[in-house]
């Protein structure tokens, strides 16, 4: 998979301080001969160190002052403004429909439209109030208009924080930054060839195996109140998990994503489910 423009200049500003480095030490190194051991000597081990100090401070401002900058473009809460579909003339109403109505006769009610990134998404949320999970349905949009994601989503809500989804597409460059700030209890999988009977059907065999491994119950409570906190407190989650983390371990994680993308991200649920085991032996 190709990698996101966003990993990309990253990249690129990482090897042009590299870059750097190398062409001072190689100066340094030329300026003594080409001797290494020559860099042994007092004086030069201080002009060695003064070149590793003019690489290594402008790379770490950069590191520094990048991540402040994500944090500052990272909400700090959920920015909800009501979708109304005038707004959306590049949207495939047609699909919108198709869809609702395909969720509808599944026994999904209508919940909400509301905008995905302000100006760059619609959403429509559904609830089912037999099976206790929700519905999402969506299309994300450039600047230009074109469309460069279309979503479906099965998703519940569970006991102690857990959250369980499963979404027919595939994994795409644009999920890497998201699976880097991943909350450890959203697990979630992507089957991109199920339609959405087969999603629903999926996604409550899936749910019931969590349920049992780690002896919690689903939540009942399917209001847009529910639907509306869960988008809260991610939002809020993945604000504090991008200010714990080191940025270059963390863009080195996203990079490895998009060249090798997981269609499942289970979080801690196999380590909690095997702790479960385990004590109840």
């Amino acid at each position: 998979m190709k990698l996101s423009k966003g990993i990309q200049t990253f990249w690129v500003a990482v090897s042009n301080y590299i870059l750097l480095g190398i062409t001072l030490f190689l100066y340094l190194l030329a300026g003594n001969g080409w001797k290494l051991t020559n860099l042994l000597n007092l004086p030069d081990m201080i002009g060695f160190t003064i070149v590793i100090a003019l690489v290594i401070f402008p790379l770490l401002w950069f590191l520094s002052n990048l991540k402040l900058q994500l944090l500052q473009a990272t909400p700090n809460e959920w920015q909800f403004k009501v979708a109304v579909l005038a707004d959306y003339p590049q949207l495939d109403l047609g699909w919108l429909q198709q869809k609702t109505t395909t969720l509808e006769s599944l026994g999904f009610v209508q919940l909400m439209d509301y905008q995905v990134d302000p100006g760059a998404g619609f959403a429509r949320c559904f609830a089912h109030p037999q099976q206790y999970c929700f519905a999402e349905i969506g299309q994300i949009f450039q600047k230009n208009g074109e469309v460069i994601a279309i979503n479906c989503c099965v998703f519940s809500i569970l006991q102690q924080d857990w959250v369980v989804a499963v979404i027919n597409r595939e994994v795409n460059q644009n999920d890497g930054i998201p699976y880097m700030c991943r909350n450890s209890k959203h697990v979630r999988t992507y089957d991109p060839n199920s339609n959405l009977d087969e999603l629903l059907q999926t996604h409550l065999r899936f749910r019931q195996q969590i349920l049992t491994n780690l002896g919690i119950t689903v939540s009942t409570d399917i209001s847009w109140s529910a639907y509306s906190n869960l988008e809260r407190q991610a939002t809020i989650s993945r604000k504090q998990s991008l200010r714990r983390k080191n940025l270059l371990l963390s863009i080195l994680e996203a990079t490895l994503f998009e060249i090798n993308p997981k269609s499942e991200w289970l979080g801690d649920y196999l380590k909690e489910a095997a702790k479960r085991r385990l004590k109840n032996r």
